[in-house]
Order: structure tokens, then sequence, then C-alpha cells
């Protein structure tokens, strides 16, 4: 059963608590009213394998659907981002849609699952890769407008990730539709979390070490659902393009 399918037929909302909880209560059909979906934040913190792939799964559309409303308008490219980053199939996706369109209007804020999020992982990996996303979905029409900003820098201190990983990780996006060799250079500096004054041999160390925390079989006992797993394997491509580059960059100086 996909996680989609464990959602709808779970009872794990009911326990957990929470707005994340609360969602999970309105998609397994537990009668709880959508227009007033519990406010009460008192959640459980320490949770299983099982009950981390839905709360990973409901938290992250959440705050996507949350961050599409928030400079006023939803587009459509926004809502074509979001499925192509994580590649949900058809099947699910009318799932998905109810799921994104209840959290869009319920009455909790974005913070509120930004905490709950930031409690059940404390995997800064993680963290960083759910800021990925919604970065991604932000600039989606290629702007990023200044209260989508404004959220993400909030959802950030929530995670606890530093202003200059959240320069380092909104870098990869500013650049993206670029053709410059020069943006492409940055972004795969950004990327890869390194320095174009670092030397070659340090950003080899620093890539080797990225790719073993991004390995599938490392993202999955970490707690995400199996149907995310396709995104490390997409970030895993990205991190060798970059430094495959990079590499060829130095090497062209020496």
């Amino acid at each position: 059963m996909s996680i989609w399918g464990k959602i709808i037929g779970g009872t794990t909302g009911l326990a957990l608590g929470g707005p994340i909880g609360a969602l999970l209560g309105v998609m397994a059909g537990h009668g709880i009213d959508k227009a007033k979906i519990n406010k009460n934040n008192n959640f459980k913190s320490k949770i299983s394998k099982k009950d981390s792939e839905q709360v990973f799964a409901t938290g992250v559309i959440a705050l996507a659907a949350k961050l599409s409303k928030i400079d006023g308008k939803v587009t459509k490219n926004e809502i074509d981002i979001f499925k192509k980053i994580f590649e949900f199939p058809n099947t699910d996706i009318s799932i998905i849609s109810e799921l994104f369109n209840t959290a869009k209007k319920d009455p909790n804020n974005y913070e509120s699952y930004a905490i709950q999020i930031s409690e059940c992982f404390r995997d800064k990996k993680i963290l960083h890769e759910i800021l990925n996303a919604l970065l991604a979905i932000a600039y989606a029409d290629n702007v990023l407008h200044y209260r989508e900003e404004k959220m993400l820098i909030k959802v950030s201190e929530i995670f606890k990730i530093s202003s200059v990983d959240y320069n380092r990780i909104k870098g990869i996006y500013e650049n993206k539709k670029s053709s410059s060799s020069a943006d492409k250079l940055k972004r795969f500096y950004n990327l890869l979390g390194v320095s174009d004054t670092d030397s070659l041999d340090s950003i080899k160390k620093k890539y080797r070490s990225i790719i073993k925390e991004y390995h599938p079989d490392r993202i999955q006992g970490k707690g995400l659902p199996d149907e995310f797993i396709n995104f490390a394997n997409k970030k895993l491509v990205e991190f060798n393009e970059a430094y495959n580059e990079i590499k060829k960059q130095k090497q062209d100086k020496i």
C-alpha cells in the first residue's frame, strides 16, 4: 500500500496529535470538522518509523500548501513543481490534492506544522531537504515573493538552519534558469556547500560525505516513505553533476 493509502486508512492522526495529526484524522475520515481542525499543538515527538513516514508526507504537503498561497495566489506552476519534485503516481493525485486543499484552508498557521516536523525529525539532512523542496516551489514562477521568503526564513529558524545554510540553499535556485557558466558554477558550489576557494581535495571529501548521506538505504532508515526515496536518487544525480563540473573547472585552471 502506498503512503497515501495509509494516510486515508490509518489511525495515526488521532494518536499523534498536533496539526499534522488533525490533517491525518481528516484524511482517515474520523469526523473531524475541516473548518475546525484541532488547534491544540500538543503532539507526540517520539514516533515509530511507520508513523514518521506519514508525518513526513503530510507535513511536507501541509507546508507546501501554506507556501503556495502565502503570496496571495496559487499558481499551476507551484503545484506542478510539487508533483515533479516527488513524482507521485497519477493514482494518488486525488488524495494528495485533497490533503493539499485541506491544509491550505485549515486555521493552523505554517509555524505549527514546522514546529511539529522539527520535533519529529531531528536529523538536519531531512529538514534541509524539506526547506530545499519549499524553495523549489517558491521559485516555480521564477520570483521569490517577499511573503514567501518571510515564511521560508521563519521555517528555517524553526528548523534551526543557520542563515548561511539558508542562503546557500536559496542560491541553488536564484540563478537556476540562467545559462551563464558563472551562475551555473555558483549553483554547483552552493549545492555541495563548498566555496570556489576550497581545494579540490577538500571538495572531494565533502562530495563523498554527501553521497554517503544520500544513499537510498540511509535515507530510508531515517523514516522517509518509499515514495520519497526517488527524491534522494535525483539529488544524487545533481550532486554528481555538481562535483564533476567543479572538478573540471578546477583542473582546467591548473
